[in-house]
């Protein structure tokens, strides 16, 4: 099976109208969809959405990667993985480069997986499990026996006020979720949260490195009261991990991270260095998805539990679900919490009751809607 054509289209759907507050930020859902196409008509779909970099991502899809790939076997993912990958090496290999191949390689498991007919989580080996449990302090998650689920949590977008957050965190626990990440960076919000939802209720606060790392220290200590699961990325810059790892001896909650990093390297000065309880690879920035495999597996082998991060709808949340039933150490994913129009992929991973369920068909078990990519199409992203 040959590729013949990789192709790019942006599409981006506007916040539906509802329940919820108006967030701060981007009040949309954008995905840059890749199609790798082959000579026998099978594509496989990938994602490569990079907020305000998207464009740098897509000149280096089509001017450095795309060619790598073009006319090559698609079977043979290891060798066109280390094709794009050297390709990077007078100009780099990380950051908007890795993004551009993270959003490939997750192409390329999709088109493989229809090719051999099984699921991606199949062809790395099958599921280590029905379902993946939940971690232990999410005391309010019930075990889901049902075969191919995720337990996920919400992760909410970031509002002006603390009732705000409060209400939108509430919306997310009548859905069925049982536990909440928030970005935000004050006390109350949290406060105003845990009122809101009760104290079985998991919370989990993402500052996203907003503090110094005397900063992070205080607002570490206020948490406590508030029994929040994590606390994620709190110090800036986020690769500090000698500040983190001070951090993670003296702070009362759990320290997470790892969303930023995007090699195998890097992983491993974070585990060296003892940053964090929980690690949190992004499968849409490093690579994709074995490199992620690998990751994760590095991570089992030290006994540290994994939360991968996902901010997205539509192939990386499928290709992150596909690695979560291969181990564990997964504890829980991350899903995006906010309500959109109408959704890109038209079957795929459902969220429902706080579990993601993957169905069983083949590559990432995803199909877009070729109407919803049709009305919302665009040439160009609005900047974030």
């Amino acid at each position: 099976m040959k590729i013949t054509d990789v192709e790019l289209v942006n599409v981006v759907i506007p916040l539906a109208k509802g329940k919820l507050p108006h967030p701060l930020g981007r009040n949309y859902g954008a995905h840059m969809l890749i199609r790798i196409k082959s000579d026998n008509g099978l594509e496989g779909i990938g994602e490569g959405y990079c907020g305000n970099a998207s464009s740098a991502v897509a000149a280096i899809i089509q001017d450095m990667l795309a060619p790598e790939l073009i006319g090559q076997e698609a079977t043979n993912i290891s060798n066109l993985y280390e094709r794009m990958y050297r390709a990077g090496f007078y100009f780099g290999r990380v950051g908007v480069t890795s993004c551009a191949i993270s959003a490939l390689e997750i192409a390329l498991w999709d088109l493989v997986g229809k090719f051999y007919e099984a699921p991606v989580y199949a062809l790395l080996g099958g599921p280590v499990r029905e379902s993946v449990p939940p971690y232990p302090s999410l005391q309010g998650l019930p075990g889901n026996e049902e075969q191919n689920t995720v337990p996920a949590y919400a992760s909410m977008q970031t509002y002006e006020t603390p009732d705000e957050v409060a209400a939108a965190a509430l919306e997310a626990v009548k859905e069925g979720y049982r536990s909440v990440k928030l970005h935000q960076v004050d006390i109350a919000s949290v406060r105003a949260t845990r009122e809101s939802v009760g104290d079985d209720i998991e919370i989990a606060v993402d500052p996203t490195g907003y503090f110094n790392p005397l900063e992070a220290e205080r607002f570490a200590a206020e948490l406590a009261e508030f029994r929040v699961g994590w606390l994620e990325e709190p110090i800036w810059p986020p690769d500090d991990y000698a500040a983190l790892a001070r951090l993670r001896r003296r702070s009362p909650v759990p320290i997470a991270g790892g969303e930023n990093e995007c090699t195998i390297g890097g992983f491993n000065r974070i585990l060296d260095a003892g940053a964090v309880d929980i690690l949190q690879p992004e499968v849409a920035t490093l690579g994709g998805i074995m490199e992620s495999f690998k990751i994760y597996t590095i991570a089992q082998s030290r006994n540290v539990p994994v939360a991968p991060h996902n901010f997205r709808y539509g192939p990386v949340l499928a290709a992150s679900a596909h690695l979560s039933l291969m181990f564990p150490n997964v504890i829980a994913l991350e899903t995006p919490y906010f309500h959109l129009e109408t959704y890109v992929l038209k079957e795929g991973p459902q969220i429902v009751d706080g579990q993601v369920r993957l169905p069983e068909t083949p590559g990432l078990g995803i199909v877009v809607d070729e109407d919803v990519v049709e009305e919302y199409r665009v040439d160009a992203f609005p900047r974030k």
